[in-house]
């Protein structure tokens, strides 16, 4: 059966509006016409010309037909067409086709939705799905809602929360990907090819991945060290004098100590790149059951959860701000936060919420609540 006739049209083909400037064409080509009066270009001889079909043009003059004026005499005449006027008509009836914004009959849920994103620093994605998985969308005063809405709202200036106090909507993220390089011989043994399947999954609590977020790279300054874990994206940030590798595993000795027995049963491997910082990597995992794996040179990407967690962090502290200016409270309320803000990825659970699932045992959740606390100021 031949489709040459079909008249089905393609998507990209679909609802495209005169502009201003068609509409100018039109008006110059129908007032082009002969010593009788008779115009020159007929609707046809137009469509062509604009690229659209004849119909689009009798619809566009036959609404102007509608618009009347009075004449000296007395009498009503047609409208001459006026490419102006009937673009400003068309704004006007395009404007109040559009639906009404949910939020401005919910205020209720508005100001919610407002105070988790100027106050907690909520994304609006994780307001929504936290109402949804917690059945907020049943309270007085809130309906169901997604989270395009929200972000329309805050384009349009619905709500009280502008671009410059959300995280995300600012940023035009790019990453440049690159060619994969072989570790060093020497942390051949420990390339993170080697690192098993059940690591890869995520299947399993325990896995860490494990880096540094500077503030200025002018002289010697304080740093953080952060490490995040693959399952849950549970975060630990903790405060270093200085980026050296006697200061990483000075610190992870003093989160042996903190943690004494549990150590091993949460910290069952570390991944990594190949920082200076980290160049002792034996003396990071001695004494213990735990794993090292080292990223391939320059692909950060495959340490992405704790990429992603520094990401995060930027947030709080921008890129060439000294870390000396905060505090291990500021640090801790950091680490506090991230640790209580649902992720999507759990199904909107907090990184705190996923850890309760992993263990029965209330000595090691204690352990790990209090190890930011307790192990940072040290």
């Amino acid at each position: 059966m031949s489709c040459t006739n079909n008249n089905t049209r393609n998507k990209e083909n679909q609802y495209i509006h005169l502009t201003l400037n068609q509409r100018n064409k039109i008006e110059a080509l129908i007032n082009q016409k002969d010593a009788t009066g008779k115009r020159i270009f007929n609707n046809s001889y137009i469509a062509d010309y604009l690229g659209v079909h004849r119909s689009t043009i009798s619809r566009e003059l036959r609404k102007r037909i509608k618009s009347k004026i009075y004449i000296r005499t007395g009498k009503m005449t047609n409208k001459p067409y006026n490419a102006v006027d009937a673009q400003n008509d068309y704004k006007f009836k395009r404007a109040l086709s559009k639906g009404k914004y949910k939020l401005r009959n919910y205020p209720k849920m508005a100001q919610f939705i407002e105070d988790k994103i100027k106050i907690d620093k909520w994304a609006p994605d994780v307001i929504v799905g936290y109402m949804k998985t917690h059945n907020m969308f049943l309270y007085d005063g809130f309906c169901s809602i997604t989270s395009p809405t929200v972000y329309n709202a805050i384009r349009n200036n619905i709500i009280n929360v502008k671009i410059k106090d959300t995280r995300r909507m600012k940023y035009d993220s790019k990453y440049e990907y690159k060619e994969k390089k072989q570790v060093s011989i020497s942390k051949l043994p420990y390339s993170i090819e080697n690192r098993p399947e059940e690591v890869n999954d995520r299947q399993i609590f325990g896995h860490f991945e494990i880096d540094t977020v500077i503030g200025t790279r002018n002289g010697k300054h304080e740093c953080l060290l952060t490490i995040t874990e693959r399952k849950t994206r549970f975060e630990i940030i903790f405060k270093l004098n200085v980026k050296t590798v006697d200061e990483v595993v000075k610190k992870i000795n003093y989160l042996k100590l903190f943690m004494k027995k549990h150590y091993n049963k949460i910290f069952k491997s570390f991944t990594t790149d190949n920082g200076t910082e980290f160049s002792d990597f034996l003396g990071i995992i001695a004494g213990t059951n735990t794993k090292i794996y080292f990223c391939h040179p320059y692909c950060s990407g495959e340490k992405g959860t704790n990429e992603k967690s520094n990401s995060i962090i930027r947030y709080f502290i921008p890129k060439k701000t000294l870390i000396e200016n905060y505090s291990y409270k500021d640090i801790n309320k950091i680490a506090h936060w991230m640790n209580n803000y649902p992720r999507k990825i759990l199904n909107y659970k907090t990184p705190l919420e996923a850890i309760l699932e992993e263990f029965d045992d209330k000595s090691v959740i204690n352990k790990i609540y209090k190890l930011q606390e307790k192990v940072n100021c040290i």
